[in-house]
This record gives structure tokens, C-alpha cells and sequence, in this order.
């Protein structure tokens, strides 16, 4: 769940304007829900998400639908959104949410300076555009989240120490299987005076 928040308080510290705009509603509890993911926390009087006990007042359930509207550039359909609770607090949340848009190229710069991250943002939307971009991005963020958050998929790490165990215990198997044999024959072998 802090993954979440600092992921979507990272958003917001792109967007400072739609951070004051969530700063009036402070002291009030939200959850945004786009399955897998989830955030839930308390509006802070600057406009940051922080981590909360208690029942959300407002809540924002977003369908795949929006994310694909989103990435299409146009304004989702009013199906793929449900709001519940406090519907003034939901209504103001999902309109600052749908004008959230991650700068990749800003996070790219303080890795890899400004001239490398121009170059690579230019090279990504010239070979996957803009939308495939963020659809590999989201299937990319969804993976992880599956991963580490609600490990519903295996990493491969773990996948291959799994496979690695299921070996030795095969071999195991194996070597008791062949001592039982000896045994066997052991016990079936006539006795013969000496």
C-alpha cells in the first residue's frame, strides 16, 4: 500500500496544480480503485496522499475502460467510472485524477541527464508511439504489482528456485526408490546354508 501512495504522491508532485486543488479537500479519507491496484489514504493540507486508518469517505472505481480512453486521448465514458460516497468529493477526485499524466521524460532526466532521457523518450515514441508507450508501461506496472503487491504471479527467481526444489526432491525420489528395490531383493534372496 506505501508503494501506491508514493507512486500516485509521485504523480501529484508533477502536477502541483491539481495538488492544490486536492489540498482543499484535506482531512478527507479517498480511495482510488483500478483493479489490481488500489490507493487509499488521507488528503494532507498540502495536497499529498498519506497513509490513514478508517472507511474512505469518497471512492473512485475505475474500469480498464478509462485507462484506454485516457491513453487515446480522449475523456473516459461515464460508465467506466463509479463514485460512491461523499459524491462531491468523489466527483472533485476523479476530475483531478483524469487530468493526472506521468512525464516520463522528467523521471528519465534525473537518471540519465536531460540529453539522454530526450533521446530516449524520442526513440521510445518513434518506435512505439505515445499510447504503446503507456500501455507497455501499465502492463509493466500491473506485472510488478501482480508480483510483489498481491503475488499472484511468481517471480523468476522464484519460479526457478521452485523448479530447482521440485528437481532435488525428484532426485531424492529417486535414490529412496532404488534403495527400496535393493531391499527388496534383499528380503526375496533365498537363504542358503553356509
Amino acid at each position: 500500500m506505501a508503494l501506491t501512495i508514493a507512486a500516485f504522491n509521485h504523480l501529484l508532485n508533477q502536477h502541483p496544480a491539481r495538488r492544490a486543488e486536492l489540498a482543499a479537500h484535506a482531512g478527507r479519507r479517498v480511495t482510488i480503485a483500478l483493479p489490481p491496484l488500489h490507493v487509499a489514504g488521507v488528503i494532507t493540507d498540502d495536497g499529498w496522499l498519506a497513509a490513514c486508518e478508517g472507511e474512505p469517505e469518497a471512492r473512485l472505481k475505475l474500469r480498464h475502460g478509462a485507462v484506454l480512453s485516457q491513453l487515446s486521448g480522449q475523456p473516459p465514458q461515464l460508465s467506466d467510472i463509479a463514485l460512491e460516497g461523499d459524491a462531491e468529493l468523489a466527483a472533485a477526485l476523479g476530475r483531478i485524477v483524469g487530468q493526472l499524466h506521468w512525464h516520463a521524460g522528467e523521471d528519465l532526466s534525473r537518471l540519465f541527464g536531460d540529453v539522454a532521457a530526450q533521446r530516449m523518450e524520442t526513440l521510445a515514441r518513434g518506435l512505439f508511439g505515445v499510447k504503446g508507450q503507456l500501455a507497455f508501461r501499465l502492463a509493466e506496472n500491473w506485472v510488478e504489482h501482480l508480483r510483489e503487491e498481491a503475488p499472484v504471479l511468481a517471480s523468476r527467481r522464484l519460479v526457478q528456485r521452485f523448479v530447482s526444489e521440485v528437481d532435488h526432491l525428484r532426485d531424492d525420489a529417486g535414490r529412496l526408490d532404488k534403495r527400496l528395490a535393493r531391499l527388496e531383493a534383499a528380503l526375496n534372496k533365498p537363504n542358503t546354508p553356509t
